[in-house]
């Protein structure tokens, strides 16, 4: 295995690191959601590498780019679901009532 490679696997492995320490540790849901957009672009760049790596480019770029489409949703959908606008309506419009209906 060559150097260069050896250092890239290496960074990209402490990258992941710090990312999966802010999913963790993020104050927010939308600072964990970054990270976890972070996580899978070095899962992508790793399983590119990795096929380098094997002298198996074809298989795993394969892999990658269905691992980067899949994870692109990710964030979208849950982005979606966790946004509240300022106004105090929900995402889809309706106005939210913190009211129960008990009272």
């Amino acid at each position: 295995m060559s150097p260069f490679l050896l250092t890239m696997l290496v960074l990209l492995a402490l990258m992941t690191a710090a990312a999966l320490v802010r999913v963790v540790l993020g104050p927010t849901v939308f600072d964990r959601l970054v990270a976890v957009s972070l996580v899978t672009v070095n899962a992508v760049a790793l399983l590119v590498l990795l096929g380098f790596v094997f002298e198996r480019g074809d298989l795993f770029l394969d892999i990658a780019l269905v691992f980067a489409m899949l994870s692109f949703l990710l964030p979208v959908v849950l982005g979606r679901y966790f946004e509240e606008r300022q106004d105090g309506a929900s995402h889809d419009g309706s106005p939210v009532d913190d009211r129960s209906d008990d009272a």
